[in-house]
């Protein structure tokens, strides 16, 4: 296969963090990618770039030159493309945006269609991502999701080389559907969800998010529960909430609209659902920032910041 500025930015990057595991993650791709790239670049120039072991991950001679070569061209063209973006006003070309588990379509396309009007000469491609591996396979530049929580709280670190934007932090609200309710009554403590089917998301790190924690004053309680429904994506979640399948627990930004018109309603008042995940958005460092990332996640901060729960706060 012909030599791409894609397998030479794999090559540097696998150099960079003498990794090809680490590499994956800083560019967001899977580790299978830069082997897959690496050996079709080892066979296109006819020779070992690596010396591989189990302990270690060396350049060869070979691969020591053709790295020196490798960086002086990207150099090169990094340094065109900066002086070619500098001579235009508005950022402008294609834009992959990574649409992962955490935030409801319809809210990140409230914010798109804003960003639209104010930047026409970018292309936006949302893109549905359902697990890590698809991440590098669909060349996404920036990823919308919530943070990674693991199950006992605590956030999941994110792969080195990357910048990873809060956008805002909602809160959590457990509810049902009207329907649901008339037949089935609502809960009045943590204590009465056994009683209630409980429907867990399913993250983009396929965790099954079976475990709801609740504070009121200082007392915490916590339930665990045998999922009959699993579901992965808040607009499906959404969806079983709102036919009746039983409690869903998402991020109050995701319904807003539903619990505002009283078609979703949500239980516990007085408790608080605890452990939220922040909204985030991860796209690659580089140096300069690419324009159409800068001016899309600026945007999107600007534009999601009014369901962040300390925003709310200060504006009452």
């Amino acid at each position: 296969m012909p030599v791409t500025f894609q397998t030479l930015t794999i090559f540097a990057r696998a150099v960079e963090q003498q990794s090809f595991v680490k590499a994956a993650r800083s560019l967001l791709i899977d580790p299978s990618a830069v082997s897959r790239a690496i050996g079709a670049l080892e066979k296109d120039l006819g020779v070992v770039l690596f010396a591989r072991s189990t302990r270690a991950l060396k350049l060869t001679a070979e691969g020591a030159r053709f790295h020196r070569d490798c960086i002086h061209i990207l150099q090169r063209l990094t340094e065109a493309t900066q002086r070619f973006r500098a001579n235009s006003d508005m950022p402008y070309g294609q834009l992959r945006v990574g649409m992962a588990p955490g935030l409801r379509r319809r809210v990140l396309l409230q914010a798109v269609a804003p960003f639209r009007r104010r930047y026409p000469q970018i292309e936006i491609v949302l893109i549905s991502v359902e697990n890590r591996t698809e991440i590098g396979e669909k060349s996404v530049d920036v990823l919308v999701r919530a943070r990674g929580v693991r199950q006992r709280g605590g956030a999941r670190s994110e792969p080195q080389g990357l910048v990873v934007r809060k956008l805002f932090q909602s809160r959590y609200v457990v509810c049902g559907s009207s329907r649901y309710f008339e037949h089935a009554g609502k809960p009045l403590t943590p204590a009465d969800l056994p009683q209630h089917p409980c429907i867990p998301h399913v993250s983009l790190d396929r965790d099954i998010v079976d475990e709801w924690r609740f504070a009121r004053g200082d007392e915490r309680q916590k339930f665990k529960f045998i999922p009959q429904l699993s579901i992965q994506g808040v607009d499906a979640l959404c969806e079983a909430g709102l036919a009746g399948c039983g409690l869903i627990r998402v991020l109050a930004a995701n319904v807003e609209d539903e619990l505002r018109s009283g078609t979703l309603v949500p239980v516990l008042p007085n408790w608080e659902c605890t452990g939220a995940p922040p909204m985030i958005a991860i796209y690659r460092k580089t140096r300069p920032m690419i324009p159409q990332v800068s001016v899309f996640v600026q945007h999107l901060a600007d534009a999601l910041g009014r369901h962040d729960v300390a925003a709310s706060a200060r504006s009452r």
